[in-house]
């Protein structure tokens, strides 16, 4: 859709209430040919043993273009005890009038209990449009238009929402030419992208449509919300244009009464843990410890306020180092969120380390559970303390492993033979670090015997290349496909989360690939897939490529993201190489 659709103001033009019945259409003002507008059809039936018999009859649509429709129905409770609901349903249609004139939208009709409920037709007048080239360009081949769902319009402060954006268009064709999703940014709401995988094409009435986005909502703040319109980029011609979708509204309770004292923003469910890293190690006073807060489970994890260390003359801190790890589900973000601060005591003996309670509130049994203080004892020594405790054995032990981590071999990874404190003796490794020690005394011996007998150094004769030909396959045969290494290579990376060099390695996967084309920009790239894969493979690498660069600037990576892209750059790419 190359200009955005007026809204068309929504004024019932006939609002028809027998009973307990309310039916009712928008009112429509002057148009132009080809021009887009909104026809909206609201059907409430409220009371009990009301049944709608049939469903709604649209008026006569022949001298329209139907750009697209949809419909939504809501179930409104008015009176819990008394069991009074309002069954709403909002349908909609995207018109586009073919020829100027006088034209009626007739009657929309609805059977309730037997009886017939209609409303009233009407005239609306079609002037001619401007015989443009941008009403050439709105045709219907190039047509496409967003729409913003939100699957649970009521929700708490710091629930989420989960929001579908779905494209519409008659022509399959259109769906290929969306490019970057924009979601947009607002300070009462936190947008988290879930998934830009596109779904499959369906469809319905003329009209197809596909899933592009998922995201999730957090609304910061309690009353109604209105979340903004989400913008794509659409190339129909060779510039590219940005399309918006609809805004939405969303209702956001406050929490209930009862909250603790201590209560933050928690909302979901979760678990805390306290530890420290090395907890097997002594702790000396006046050198530094790294104690871990954790708090992992279902919720808000990106936006946790945590608890802070609390302040104590036993020991001094510093800003912790905050580590965040989430994963889009269902029903929220599930990971975890930390805190690492570095401790140094200062006196010596067993110290607490506290920190401020933690609460949550749970949206799925409506209340709050208190976690209470988080506490760490550390029993601090003085140097002198920890020399002491130590054996004769261990201090040998010490010694050794000084001496096995900073005199290392190619031939041996000497600091395997470390010897851990506080284990029983193993006469084994003792051997072994007196037979390596000998072992050397006796290499630096022969090696000083072979130097001084060696008085002329050999240089190796190569054999002359008789003609270019020998050359030049002298050159193909040290030329070497990096490909599929660099294909293991991002496995590697891979599992150890090393997301950063991961995409590094993907640029230089994709720069060894195109020399395999003789190319070196993508759209020519994508040309020569065309030709040499066919335009489906072509459609696969280019589908991959916004994937990456999506993910690649995401301030949090997603596993099941980087294991998807990964599986796809294999299969793509060792299809490239093939």
């Amino acid at each position: 859709m190359h200009k955005k659709i007026p809204h068309i103001l929504f004024l019932f033009l006939t609002v028809l209430g027998y009973g307990q019945v309310k039916l009712a259409i928008s009112e429509v003002k002057d148009l132009k040919v080809n021009q887009r507008f909104k026809l909206t059809v609201l059907l409430e039936i409220s009371g009990e043993n009301m049944e709608q018999e049939t469903p709604l009859q649209a008026p006569d649509l022949s001298k329209f273009d139907i750009i697209g429709s949809a419909s939504e129905r809501n179930i409104i409770e008015l009176d819990r005890q008394r069991g009074t609901i309002i069954d709403q349903l909002v349908y909609q249609w995207v018109l586009a009038p073919k020829q100027a004139g006088k034209v009626k939208i007739g009657s929309v009709l609805v059977t309730v209990n037997g009886k017939i409920y209609k409303t009233e037709p009407f005239d609306v007048t079609v002037k001619d449009g401007e015989r443009s080239q941008a009403v050439a360009d709105n045709s219907d081949t190039d047509d496409l238009y967003l729409n913003l769902e939100v699957q649970n319009k009521e929700v708490y402060k710091n629930q989420p929402a989960t929001a579908v954006l779905r494209a519409y268009s008659r022509n399959f064709n259109n769906f290929r030419k969306v490019g970057k999703i924009h979601p947009s940014t607002q300070k009462n709401v936190n947008i988290k992208p879930v998934s830009f995988a596109k779904s499959e094409i369906e469809s319905r009435d003329g009209v197809a449509s596909q899933v592009i986005g998922v995201f999730m909502i957090f609304p910061k703040e309690a009353g109604p919300v209105e979340i903004k319109p989400i913008s794509a980029s659409f190339s129909p011609k060779s510039e590219p244009v940005t399309i918006s979708s609809n805004p939405v509204k969303i209702k956001v309770k406050k929490l209930p009464a009862g909250m603790p004292a201590t209560y933050k923003n928690a909302v979901g469910s979760f678990a805390v843990e306290l530890s420290r890293k090395n907890g097997d190690q002594l702790l000396e006073v006046d050198k530094p410890v790294n104690v871990v807060l954790k708090v992992s489970g279902k919720g808000n994890i990106e936006s946790l306020v945590l608890p802070k260390l609390e302040q104590s003359p036993d020991y001094i801190f510093y800003e912790p180092k905050i580590t965040v790890q989430s994963s889009p589900k269902e029903k929220g973000l599930t990971g975890f969120i930390s805190s690492e601060y570095i401790i140094v005591p200062k006196k010596t003996g067993l110290i607490r380390v506290k920190f401020e309670d933690f609460s949550f509130f749970d949206p799925a049994h409506q209340n709050y559970t208190d976690l209470g203080v988080q506490q760490l004892e550390l029993d601090v020594k003085t140097p002198q303390q920890i020399a002491e405790a130590k054996s004769t054995l261990e201090k040998v032990n010490d010694y050794t492993n000084n001496v096995l981590e900073t005199v290392n071999t190619p031939v041996l990874q000497t600091k395997h033979l470390k010897v851990k404190e506080k284990e029983n003796i193993n006469w084994k490794i003792v051997a072994g670090n007196l037979a390596l020690l000998s072992t050397f005394a006796m290499l630096f011996f022969l090696v000083t015997r072979k130097s001084e007998k060696k008085k002329l150094k050999k240089t190796p004769v190569l054999a002359p290349i008789s003609s270019i030909a020998e050359t030049e396959e002298l050159i193909r045969k040290k030329m070497v496909n990096h490909l599929e290494e660099n294909i293991e290579y991002l496995k590697i990376l891979k599992d150890r989360k090393d997301y950063s060099t991961f995409f590094s390695t993907y640029d230089e996967l994709l720069r060894e690939a195109m020399a395999l084309y003789n190319v070196a920009d993508d759209k020519v790239f994508r040309n020569q897939l065309e030709i040499a894969k066919g335009p489906y493979f072509a459609e696969k690498y280019r589908t991959l490529s916004e994937r990456i660069q999506m993910e690649k600037y995401a301030p949090i990576h997603s596993d099941e993201e980087i294991q998807q892209l990964f599986e796809s750059i294999e299969t793509i790419f060792s299809n490239i190489n093939k």
